[in-house]
């Protein structure tokens, strides 16, 4: 589904490249509002959105087996895990 993962040189949006072809480039913001971690889902339902400051950026990314990436961002928040179809829901809604 995926052939490669990495942020842009300014950490501000993550590079998707297809295996199908295509690439996508994913706002750091837009990831981490849409995080479904548990800590993302609670502050969700507490608040109605994350706040996210417009400097976000990404800090790291680690693979989590085959099917996801687990993104780190500048704000501490490491704990948001992408499994890749949910990146490519992602990709049709807010990648240009």
């Amino acid at each position: 589904m995926i052939d490669c993962l990495n942020a842009t040189p300014d950490c501000r949006h993550l590079i998707v490249e297809w295996k199908e072809g295509g690439s996508t480039e994913l706002p750091a913001t837009i990831l981490r509002r849409e995080a479904r971690d548990a800590y993302s889902t609670r502050a969700r339902l507490d608040h109605g959105e994350i706040a996210v400051a417009e400097d976000l950026t990404i800090t790291n990314l680690v693979q989590v087996g085959a099917a996801g990436v687990n993104v780190h961002f500048s704000d501490g928040h490491d704990r948001a895990v992408y499994p890749f179809v949910y990146l490519r829901e992602l990709s049709d809604r807010f990648g240009n």
